[in-house]
């Protein structure tokens, strides 16, 4: 049959048809099929990532460098272009900062003999970035959490004048406050500038839990011993670090408990006045005098940086970033005559993840739309400090950064059904985790332990701060087995073996775990990497509001 029309009418319906044709390809750009994520794959990468040759992946170490080779060179082999420029690695500038022996915090009461409490005896520093020796004196404020935070009608400076005092501030932030936002108002870099921003000459931080539920002690001074690390500046100034509380310190708790009880106040009546928001602020009746003695060293360590470019020429020139820290702690005193902290679920389980998203999209026909970078990143470990120096110095243009996938230590001590998505309702992001779900057939459950604010402890939060949105993907607690409790074993886990050398390749490990986490992250960007719309926060979100204000 003809057609009753004139040429140019051909010629807009055959433009039209083949707009169309575009347009429904990029529709289905999913694959048939899903690859294959294998637990064999994971298990190699592992393998290496986490053995004793690499002596823990301490960032600014050689064990580090050699495993940013390794990851460069899968990137490589998987098809990824450098990502930074025409290198795989963005070489980060470090300061290094030890605290010496000589520091020392001496407490003096209004009555009664000085107690002088000596580091990694009674306190915890990694030292000043600011200054090779520091002192600094004045009276004790407890002043609870230390948050302000006016949008939910919280103070915990409220009618107390702290300037030119030390305060005491307890870990965590009040219970009442919603997940995400419990976590951003534990954020110590939050806590140090509020307390500046109120005047206070040093912050003295005391975990909040209870004996059985919090860190042990002896870790905590054990991990300070490595140091702090922070990037610098062309002129070789720390970022990040607050010019008036240049130093924190932690305190044995059991030492503040005696402060306490010595004062009339016994721990456990504070505590629970913390979890009833019936806390107020108020000054003990004695001085400190905190001296830092700290040396200082420039290093240099890497971020790695591959890229999947977009086939959409409109919006190849968004980014989204794929993110999961590579470096751990290195070498330490030793555990059980064992100094090597191998980091085998923290990081190596999300670098092997990353390793096999990154040979997945790649290997995707047609490409997704926008460009994927995928970046391995260097001293998380010390405060986030790799993924926050990509992001304020990302390796494409700075308003191309679309939104960020992060991964970091998958539980993969059982079988699990689910996945942990931390951020799921800030952002359209959230969407794309609850479409991926469906395809992947796994279920989405809640953070089973808000008290730990995760969402601010890896290194999504460094994106976050700049106004990306993003997400943070982890094994759920949804045992395969009916008859084993997985949320027991995660909370068994965090206090036996989290941040030390017990945390190798000879522990129980389900390799499965990480490659079901992999192919599921793999879906969620896809779907984001393909979506119209680029991530955005969501009307009203905290996060968007605070932070992602003047971004489109």
């Amino acid at each position: 049959m003809g057609c009753a029309c004139d040429s140019s009418d051909g010629v807009w319906q055959t433009e039209t048809m083949l707009r169309a044709i575009v347009i429904l390809a990029f529709s289905f750009t999913v694959p048939a099929q899903v690859p294959d994520f294998r637990a064999e794959a994971i298990r190699a990468h592992m393998k290496f990532l986490a053995s004793d040759l690499l002596e823990g992946r301490g960032a600014a170490t050689r064990g580090h460098d050699l495993a940013a080779a390794y990851v460069a060179a899968q990137f490589e082999a998987a098809g990824l272009a450098p990502g930074a420029g025409e290198s795989y690695y963005q070489v980060v500038p470090f300061l290094r900062t030890i605290a010496g022996a000589q520091s020392t915090v001496t407490l003096h009461p209004d009555r009664g003999a000085p107690l002088l409490l000596k580091i990694g005896d009674g306190f915890a520093t990694s030292g000043d970035p600011l200054h090779a020796e520091r002192t600094v004196s004045g009276s004790l404020v407890v002043a609870g959490y230390g948050v302000t935070a006016p949008e939910l009608g919280h103070d915990d400076y409220a009618g107390i004048d702290v300037r030119g005092k030390i305060v005491v501030i307890f870990s965590g932030a009040p219970d009442r406050f919603e997940g995400t936002l419990r976590a951003h108002y534990s954020s110590s870099l939050g806590k140090i500038e509020t307390a500046a921003a109120h005047g206070a000459a040093a912050v003295i931080t005391v975990d909040h839990r209870e004996e059985g539920d919090r860190v042990p002690w002896s870790r905590v001074v054990r991990q300070s011993r490595l140091g702090a690390m922070h990037w610098v500046d062309a002129a070789r100034v720390p970022h990040g670090v607050n010019a008036s509380v240049s130093h924190s310190l932690a305190l044995d708790p059991d030492v503040f408990g005696s402060l306490l009880a010595a004062a009339g106040r016994p721990l456990p009546a504070l505590r629970q006045s913390l979890e009833r928001s019936t806390f107020r602020s108020f000054v003990l009746p004695m001085r400190a005098t905190i001296r830092i003695v700290s040396s200082h060293e420039l290093v240099e360590s890497a971020n790695v940086v591959g890229l999947v470019r977009g086939s959409d020429p409109a919006l190849r020139q968004e980014y989204l970033v794929y993110s999961s820290h590579l470096d751990h702690l290195g070498i330490s005193e030793p555990v059980d005559g064992d100094t090597i902290n191998n980091g085998a679920f923290d990081n190596a389980s999300g670098s092997a993840a990353l390793i096999e998203i990154a040979r997945a999209m790649a290997a995707t026909r047609p490409a997704p739309r926008r460009s994927i970078l995928f970046l391995a990143t260097t001293a998380e470990e010390k405060g986030l400090r790799g993924a926050d120096y990509f992001a304020g110095n990302p390796t494409v243009p700075a308003g191309g950064l679309a939104g960020n996938i992060n991964i970091d230590q998958i539980m993969m001590v059982e079988a699990v059904r689910d996945v942990i998505v931390h951020g799921i309702d800030a952002s359209s992001l959230g969407e794309a985790a609850r479409t991926a779900a469906v395809r992947a057939g796994v279920e989405i459950s809640p953070d089973p332990a808000p008290e730990e604010v995760v969402f601010v402890r890896s290194d999504q939060y460094a994106f976050i701060r700049r106004g990306i949105p993003a997400l943070y993907i982890d094994a759920g607690y949804l045992a395969l087995d009916a008859a084993v409790d997985a949320q027991v074993s995660r909370r068994k886990w965090v206090k036996e073996r989290y941040h030390t050398p017990k945390d190798d390749l000879e522990q129980r490990l389900d390799y499965g775990v990480p490659a079901m986490v992999a192919r599921f992250a793999f879906l969620v960007g896809l779907e984001a990497a393909n979506a119209d719309a680029a991530p955005a926060w969501l009307p009203g979100n905290f996060f968007g509001e605070k932070f992602g204000r003047g971004r489109r």
